[in-house]
């Protein structure tokens, strides 16, 4: 049996491949990625388009890569980790999920995500939420109480999933985890060969990129592709906020409402900051102690994708297997994997399936259809828009 990682690769770095090799290391065994698409779990476009970052990931070492559809992908860290999970439960060809935390102690971690179902937790959850604390900064004050770690510790995104993914965790899987070396998840300042996603991406934004310096941090093949994607000019959030305002102005308190995570009036405080001037400033304005930032992004997402709260409702526990790339090992995996199985997008949706309902979609057509239409919102995000409905003309990137 295989193992399962859930990760962005946004980009490929030194630290995801101090990972694999770990993996290898203790299982020996083939290593399936989940990896988010086109928008990553905060809710910010990718440095890299899904298939060159899945390319990427099998030079490093992985076998298989999958995307992490965006109606899970595009969520709270305990949506990401339980649609991962799910994903990788369904394959039915993984047994042990491998992850990366700050707090390496499996045994800690499984008393946090056991906290989770004590009677205390509920109550203690919804007296902090009605003081105005968020649900990140509430789960953290009561699982420090449960572990007597320091919050910080707790507050380290990798060690949040770690808890997330065990909590989602079925029994017949076996948790793997690998502790995370080297620069900080939110660290912004390279830092040697082990650096953050997050300092490699604000590095590439500087108008003189420090390529010595990234150089060390990533591989040869992935610097590469970075240096390509900086002279064709960066994706960049900001493009998102002319379509946003145009959505706002068209659109009514009552359809606002259904949007996926518009709720406690939201609707209204996003409408009164229609009169920002950019893309930052309305998500500044809009983040608040109880909403954060990643929230407000995530939103954003939905409300531009017209993703409704009954349309993840309906599709949230359904899945879809699409593949982005694979090496030899991974084409072995793909066979035993039950249909079906996303290789070639037009023997499951034509591009009139965007605009029309002319026929009944099955739940994973409907997936593949908000994963086509994240795409193309990401190929807007340029000076020069890229081309549209690349899902429809791109095939699984083969590494021999």
């Amino acid at each position: 049996m295989a193992v399962g990682i859930i990760a962005e690769y946004n980009p490929f770095h030194s630290g995801h491949a101090h990972q694999i090799a770990a993996v290898k290391k203790f299982c020996g065994a083939e290593i399936v990625a989940v990896m988010s698409g086109s928008f990553t779990q905060r809710g910010s476009p990718t440095i890299l388009d899904k298939w060159t970052r899945a390319r990427l990931a099998i030079s490093g070492g992985v076998d298989l890569v999958l995307e992490l559809p965006f109606i899970a992908a595009v969520r709270s860290a305990q949506d990401f980790a339980r649609g991962g999970v799910r994903l990788l439960e369904r394959l039915g060809v993984v047994d042990t999920l491998a992850f990366g935390s700050e707090l390496a102690d499996l045994s800690t971690l499984k008393r946090a995500a056991a906290a989770f179902d004590e009677k205390f937790f509920a109550a203690e959850l919804r007296r902090l939420m009605s003081a105005g604390t968020s649900y990140a900064a509430a789960v953290t004050k009561i699982l420090a109480q449960v572990t007597q770690l320091d919050e910080k510790i707790l507050r380290q995104p990798n060690t949040i999933l770690a808890v997330e993914y065990l909590r989602a965790l079925p029994k017949n899987f076996s948790p793997l985890v690998i502790e995370r070396v080297g620069a900080a998840h939110d660290d912004n300042t390279l830092r040697g060969e082990i650096s953050s996603a997050s300092a490699i991406r604000s590095a590439l934004r500087l108008s003189s990129p420090p390529w010595e310096k990234i150089s060390s941090c990533v591989d040869a093949e992935t610097l590469s592709a970075l240096r390509g994607e900086v002279a064709a000019g960066l994706v960049d959030e900001k493009f998102l906020f002319r379509p946003l305002i145009a959505k706002l102005l068209t659109s009514r308190v009552d359809e606002l409402k259904k949007i996926f995570g518009m709720t406690e009036g939201l609707e209204h405080r996003l409408l009164n900051a229609a009169s920002a001037k950019n893309f930052s400033e309305l998500v500044e304005t809009l983040t608040a102690r109880r909403y954060t930032a990643s929230r407000i992004r995530r939103l954003l997402l939905h409300v531009l994708l017209d993703v409704t709260a009954a349309q993840v409702a309906e599709l949230e526990a359904s899945t879809c297997v699409r593949v982005l790339a694979f090496n030899r090992r991974g084409q072995s995996l793909l066979k035993k994997i039950p249909a079906p199985v996303v290789t070639k997008l037009t023997h499951h949706l034509n591009r009139r399936d965007l605009y029309e309902r002319r026929r009944p979609l099955e739940p994973y057509q409907r997936i593949l259809l908000l994963d086509v239409a994240a795409t193309n919102l990401h190929n807007l995000l340029f000076d020069t828009p890229r081309p549209l409905h690349e899902d429809f003309s791109t095939p699984p990137q083969v590494i021999a």
